[in-house]
């Protein structure tokens, strides 16, 4: 095995979507930052056929800007043959807003802003132990390809989304819904194409029951057939109807009770996020394995359930399997202050904003049963929960951060955690330029440099 020692101001752990915001911050003001990651490209979720969700408040107001809305200028600067490789931001009656991009030109755009900000890569690179000393995180070791490197940094942010090095630290964490503990279910996203669309939305406009959700899910008027033709850039999640049936009857493969389609900008691709994995903890190595495994085997029979049961599927095939299980729910971290849903339902935000919070509370239940959907006011998401109650020069970038599982439902959206990672990586340079702790940044700063950044800190 090879050895070799290196030493930075911030090292973020995880390049999905808090992670990389968090190192393009912290580089831009000035710390030296290496990001590190598993994958061989950057983004994580960011990559998987996902839609951004929470650009827009429910009243169609936009709380989300900074470096999530830089990626979408960037991308809609592209003029491809099939038009920009990102919509304008669709306000949607259930979640809010959607917004479509291109998630191949995607990474394109993440590696040439990382290098534009002078930050070290390493990729394919895995944490394997964390060094603390006396409460303080002082080194962590990453493995490779043979290597063992050893890596000194004044601050570490945890970008994993799981919080593998909180967790390898020591740092306290919860997981799941208060009282169960019940974690919501993973997804693996695929892709279909030779899909008839009109026909699908000509059965839902004869049948308008098949767009009646499940009672614990709000949706505003006018969440049918007629928006989806005039708006192209969605996301349908509908067919509840037709799914209880065949559930009923015993021919539904998979344990949910709708199918949620998202149009793609590429012509003739529709992305898929109908695999159900319940009881299946992501942060758990063996479990992840075997719903990794079990998400292929459920994708082979989704698809001939569809061609068999849905109008316009009669002809499509299988035309990418996303590389990892999409997590919406693991391990969440003990931070100085914990978003709870009190103040999320109440729209709070204070002194030590770092952005906004806009996407609906959004619950997949644990036992296949239905999603728990509920619009709430755009809220504040506090610096403080990023940074580690337990272990000095730990912070958090992403779903791991400080909340409580309500408030996780909402936050663990795209945009949402590239804000959240935003408001880390500020704070981890600030941490580095004062010399103190990132729990003593001068948090009126941060925030003068998040606004001068085009960040959105008032709902």
């Amino acid at each position: 095995m090879k050895y070799t020692e290196k030493a930075f101001d911030v090292v973020v752990i995880g390049a999905g979507p808090g992670g990389l915001a968090a190192a393009l911050q912290a580089a831009r003001n000035g710390a030296k930052t290496l990001l590190v990651d598993r994958n061989g490209y950057l983004g994580g979720n960011l990559t998987l056929g996902l839609p951004l969700l929470g650009f827009l408040d429910k009243d169609g107001k936009q709380v989300i800007g900074g470096i999530a809305q830089e990626f979408i200028d960037d991308l809609r600067a592209y003029d491809t043959p099939y038009g920009r490789a990102a919509s304008p931001h669709l306000a949607c009656p259930l979640h809010n807003s959607v917004t479509l991009y291109d998630h191949e030109l995607f990474k394109i755009v993440a590696f040439r802003k990382v290098l534009e900000a002078g930050i070290e890569l390493l990729l394919h690179t895995e944490l394997a132990e964390a060094n603390v000393d006396n409460g303080r995180l002082e080194s962590v070791v990453l493995s490779g390809k043979g290597w063992k490197i050893l890596v000194r940094a004044k601050v570490f942010i945890d970008g994993t989304g799981d919080g593998d090095l909180a967790f390898l630290c020591g740092a306290r964490y919860e997981k799941g819904q208060e009282g169960t503990g019940v974690l919501q279910p993973p997804t693996l996203m695929f892709t279909v194409r030779g899909v008839e669309y009109e026909k699908l939305l000509r059965f839902i406009q004869d049948d308008p029951e098949q767009m009646r959700l499940c009672e614990t899910t709000e949706v505003g008027q006018g969440y049918d057939a007629d928006f989806f033709r005039k708006n192209p850039n969605h996301v349908l999640v509908g067919l509840r109807k037709l799914f209880m049936q065949r559930r009923q009857e015993g021919k539904l493969p998979v344990d949910r009770d709708t199918i949620i389609v998202i149009r793609s900008l590429l012509p003739g691709e529709i992305h898929l996020n109908c695999t159900r994995h319940l009881g299946v903890d992501g942060s758990d190595v063996f479990s992840l394995t075997k719903a990794e495994i079990e998400g292929y085997l459920q994708i082979e029979k989704f698809v001939i359930f569809l061609r068999e049961n849905v109008p316009g599927f009669e002809a499509c095939y299988i035309s990418n399997i996303y590389p990892t299980m999409g997590i919406r729910e693991s391990r969440r971290f003990r931070a100085v202050r914990t978003l709870r849903e009190e103040e999320a339902a109440k729209g709070t935000t204070d002194w030590e904003t770092i952005g906004i919070g806009s996407y609906i509370i959004d619950i997949h239940m644990g036992d296949g049963s239905g999603t728990v959907c509920r619009k709430i006011p755009a809220y504040g998401l506090p610096y403080h929960m990023t940074v580690s109650a337990d272990i000095d020069g730990l912070m958090f970038a992403g779903r791991c951060a400080g909340m409580d599982a309500v408030v996780l439902s909402s936050a663990r959206v795209m945009p949402i955690c590239m804000a959240i990672g935003e408001g880390a990586g500020v704070g981890a340079a600030l941490a580095v330029k004062q010399g103190c702790s990132p729990n003593d940044v001068d948090v009126k700063e941060l925030r003068r440099i998040l606004r001068e950044s085009g960040a959105i800190l008032e709902a």
